[in-house]
């Protein structure tokens, strides 16, 4: 009876507690992997050393498929030099189980000393199945390694079976990544992401980095690859079914988040037509909506129609053109026209030159002095060659 008490309460403390779970089972395995196993990170003099081997080795004895034993002699043998029999060890830890991550974490660095770029990256697929935990360690190492060409086309087929640490992975990388035109490049190697409505919120997030980046280039080619996506949708400013609503957002126009500004869309008529009722209070000015565009060098005319039942003091609706790029943004036009009764229009004639291959279309209103801002239809917007 006492030696069955002795073996729970051993099993129950040995995660927690391995010197209790010791002082009830002295050769308890587990538990004594887990002493040698915080023995060696406090330290690797040739005292400590020879307490890990000992211990590992006993508790090999009691289990002998223990992947943490067997990884420990491996670093034993790894710290007093021997690295061919350190990575004999290591092997044979991951043959007994994969799921111990010091021993991928190992496997990893010796392929990356080693230059072995592919090893590495099946090490870190392993870890990252494997180990959920490993996450926040090896998602910011790997989202670095994107800047190398062979890390992003060794990466692609580990991405084209869908691991279950894509998602996680996606997320901190397009998060965090100082350059997310790597991250596009690896995606197009791998064959593109699923269909799926996750996957669809990834890639918009992206999309999005990549145009707060000014990285336009990776911006179109990543959008083509996009299941749903439409080309119409980069080169037009129309309200229609191209533009609103579309599968990822950025493509389209964008509302801005504004309690005192903001529109709804209205649902398509049988043309496919759009119009956007549209409010702005009074005093407020600011942005409505905007859109990316990729026109072409030439000569383009813009033309907007509204429809207001009353017309608003001082109420004005501007549009605004920006050519965007890497070495800074610069505005290339703006028009202007009041919020009036009854049916009004703008038109804006303008040049695009080679070096505004990337725009921004902005709607910006102002509510005006009344009491009750400016309430209008923007019945049409469209930007044609001249």
């Amino acid at each position: 009876a006492y030696q069955s008490a002795a073996h729970a309460i051993a099993n129950v403390a040995w995660q927690k507690n391995p010197d209790l779970a010791l002082r009830f089972v002295p050769d308890h395995p587990l538990a004594l992997s887990l002493k040698a196993d915080i023995q060696f990170m406090e330290s690797q003099s040739p005292a400590s050393l020879s307490k890990v081997e000992a211990m590992a080795k006993r508790s090999l004895k009691g289990q002998p498929l223990n992947a943490v034993a067997i990884r420990l002699l491996g670093y034993v043998a790894d710290a007093r030099g021997d690295r061919v029999k350190a990575r004999e060890l290591m092997l044979l830890a991951q043959k007994v189980s994969r799921r111990d991550f010091g021993t991928q974490l190992w496997l990893i660095e010796d392929a990356v000393a080693r230059g072995d770029k592919k090893q590495a990256l099946y090490h870190y697929d392993i870890a990252m199945r494997a180990t959920p935990s490993s996450h926040q360690i090896l998602f910011p190492t790997l989202t670095a390694a994107l800047s190398d060409p062979d890390v992003r086309k060794g990466l692609a087929p580990h991405v084209r079976r869908e691991p279950n640490w894509l998602s996680g992975f996606l997320t901190e990388a397009i998060n965090t990544s100082e350059n997310p035109a790597n991250i596009a490049d690896m995606l197009a190697k791998a064959g593109g992401l699923p269909d799926t409505a996750g996957y669809r919120s990834l890639s918009n997030s992206l999309l999005l980095q990549l145009a707060a980046k000014s990285q336009f280039s990776a911006f179109k080619q990543h959008y083509a690859t996009l299941p749903g996506s439409n080309a119409t949708s980069l080169q037009t400013a129309a309200l229609s079914t191209a533009t609103v609503g579309v599968p990822y957002p950025i493509a389209g126009w964008q509302l801005a988040e504004n309690p005192a500004i903001g529109g709804g869309f209205t649902p398509p008529d049988k043309t496919g037509r759009i119009s956007l009722s549209a409010f702005a209070g009074s005093g407020e000015r600011g942005e409505l909506m905007r859109k990316y565009l990729f026109l072409k060098p030439g000569n383009y005319r813009l033309f907007a129609s509204y429809d207001a039942v009353e017309g608003a003091p001082d109420g004005e609706i501007r549009w605004v053109l920006m050519c965007l790029s890497t070495s800074g943004n610069t505005e290339a036009w703006f028009a202007t026209s009041p919020v009036a009764k009854g049916k009004t229009v703008t038109v804006k004639d303008f040049t695009l030159a080679a070096d505004c291959s990337n725009q921004l279309l902005a709607m910006q209103v102002a509510g005006g002095s009344g009491q009750l801002g400016a309430e209008f239809l923007l019945r049409s917007v469209d930007i044609k060659r001249r």
